[in-house]
């Protein structure tokens, strides 16, 4: 029975165990890998191990796993790692999991400063990284200290500014809350095709020499093969891209590539180990074969997964589009629900603030009757003993004419009655018309009453009525966002992503040290100054023929101050 050996397998989020047999090849191990984790995309992936010399190498995948110089440990440890880079991730990546791996990849890359990324590009970027991971930014979710800007941001860029942590945060917040309603994986596409335009995205760089013994840099990517001044992996100094390259091969520790042109002489350099051209022959190989395919017609392969991803995404629109209706739904409902207790809330108050009003009103009148009774009471005495009075006042006028001439006093008698009647006469005038006036009062107010309880009643029908027209003018509200064009990608995005690029900057230069800038951060600022980007330097380091690019090899210095 064949002896099974057991492997730990490291990937971007997790370590696999697996058995593989004796004879196993490396191809067996990794088809099982991308299995288990569902990668059909499995060109773009590798199983990267330290072999008995200290040396990363890639697991060859037609031959035996034991026959590959491993280190004697058990388990044998491997690292799915990316291996090629997509030319651009938009067009080229299909698979939602392959997305997800080359974000991992790439962010820790930044993070390390293994790619170089300026100041204002890693924080738009860690803004990403949180629309990612905790999806809408929440105001009532978030609280200081939530984001870890260690594992956000590089620590070159943390050192080079004089912000607090909550400086960064807030930051970081101003950019992501722009990234409202982007999905998981539109967030990390977005976050990929502003990775993709960093000068050292997808590039495997090797020491190598040239004839003159300058120690210089190679790099090897998805366009081809450069080369760079040893103080400078940012740079382009000369590039052959696969079209121009025929042939590859290497003799110990010299390699040489073979152009399309039979007028040019070869490019050869040199490297301090065989093993590091053994490695470099298989990616320039690799990237070769990727590069042609992207040229051909997708094979039927291709074409599968591409119809399934496209399948896949319109049932994630589908759900998507479901989940924002019941979020429309759920806002409004609780919009509905709120309105309609503040209106409860308003009846409520008006008619506590009536009924006060009333129990007023009804205090007051019950005053008011009180009064006229009393005065009617008063008035009804006053007439019964103005009565009298007319009684008394006629029988002593009786016995007055009677006696007017025998009793002077009854004559004194009489006046006195009379003006005592004339009096209480005008008392009574003067009550009755306080009886008129307490009526009067009584009336008005009534009327005062009944005019405000109806001015309410209106005034209520008017604001329910707005209230009614401003819901609905909320539920029309609608955002429509345009798709990018593909043929006019990257100017476009020049023009939307470089603005929101140099206000971040313009932010960040405030607070920025510029005695701890690196050589590194000296030398993008001088690219920059220059008006280079990647795109237009690799249009320049390909101009000329191969003849002339070769030469200007061969002359290279190590150092850029160095180039004669």
């Amino acid at each position: 029975m064949p002896k099974q050996i057991n492997v730990t397998v490291m990937t971007y989020e997790c370590d696999l165990n697996f058995t593989i047999k004796s004879y196993s090849l490396g191809r067996d191990l990794f088809e099982q890998i991308c299995h288990t984790l569902g990668i059909k995309e499995v060109w773009y992936f590798g199983l990267l191990y330290t072999d008995n010399k200290g040396v990363l190498s890639w697991l060859r995948m037609n031959k035996k796993v034991r026959d590959q110089n491993l280190q004697k440990q058990y388990p044998l440890r491997f690292k799915f790692e990316v291996k090629l880079y997509p030319e651009d991730v938009e067009t080229n990546i299909i698979q939602d999991i392959t997305l997800r791996m080359f974000y991992i990849h790439l962010r820790e890359m930044i993070i390390t400063d293994d790619v170089y990324c300026p100041p204002e590009t890693s924080l738009l970027l860690a803004s990403y990284v949180c629309q990612e991971k905790f999806g809408d930014f929440d105001p009532e979710m978030f609280h200081p200290n939530l984001l870890d800007i260690d594992c956000l941001l590089p620590a070159r860029v943390i050192e080079q500014h004089r912000l607090t942590h909550t400086q960064w945060e807030e930051k970081i917040v101003d950019c992501w809350i722009e990234h409202k309603d982007q999905l998981k994986e539109e967030a990390m596409l977005s976050y990929l095709k502003i990775a993709q335009d960093l000068d050292m995205y997808g590039v495997n760089y090797f020491e190598i020499f040239n004839r003159k013994g300058s120690k210089l840099w190679l790099g090897v990517d998805a366009l081809g093969i450069n080369v760079y001044h040893y103080d400078d992996k940012l740079a382009a100094q000369i590039g052959f891209p696969w079209s121009e390259i025929n042939n590859i091969s290497y003799s110990d520790k010299r390699f040489t590539i073979q152009t399309v042109s039979s007028k040019s002489p070869d490019f050869i350099f040199m490297t301090e180990k065989a093993r590091t051209n053994k490695t470099i022959l298989d990616l320039c190989i690799c990237n070769h074969e990727l590069y042609i395919s992207r040229r051909k017609p997708d094979t039927p392969r291709i074409q599968q997964l591409k119809m399934q991803q496209i399948a896949d995404r319109a049932d994630k629109k589908d759900e998507r589009a479901r989940l924002m209706r019941e979020r429309e739904a759920r806002l409004a409902a609780e919009h509905n629900q709120r309105v309609l207790e503040q209106k409860l809330l308003a009846i409520e108050q008006e008619q506590e603030i009536s009924k006060k009003a009333l129990l007023m009103y009804q205090s007051r009148s019950s005053e008011l009757e009180k009064k006229i009774s009393e005065r009617e009471e008063h008035s009804r005495r006053l007439e019964e003993l103005k009565f009298t009075l007319d009684q008394d006042m006629n029988e002593l006028e009786q016995e007055l004419n009677a006696q007017i001439e025998e009793n002077e006093e009854l004559r004194e008698q009489y006046q006195n009655k009379e003006s005592q009647a004339s009096k209480i006469a005008e008392e009574a005038a003067q009550s009755q018309q306080t009886i008129v006036l307490l009526r009067e009062e009584y009336e008005s107010l009534n009327r005062k009453y009944n005019e405000e309880v109806l001015s309410k009643s209106i005034g209520s029908e008017n604001e329910s009525n707005e209230d009614i027209s401003q819901e609905t003018q909320d539920f029309v509200m609608d955002t429509i966002q345009g798709d990018r064009n593909e043929e006019n990608r990257e100017l476009t995005r020049d023009e939307q992503l470089l603005k929101k690029l140099r206000d971040i900057e313009k932010e960040l230069n405030l607070e920025k040290n510029f005695d701890a800038l690196t050589d590194v951060d000296h030398t993008y600022l001088s690219i920059v100054e220059q008006g280079e980007d990647k795109y237009k330097t690799l249009k320049k380091i390909r101009k000329g023929n191969t003849r002339k690019r070769v030469e200007d090899f061969e002359h290279m210095a190590s150092l850029k101050h160095m180039r004669s």
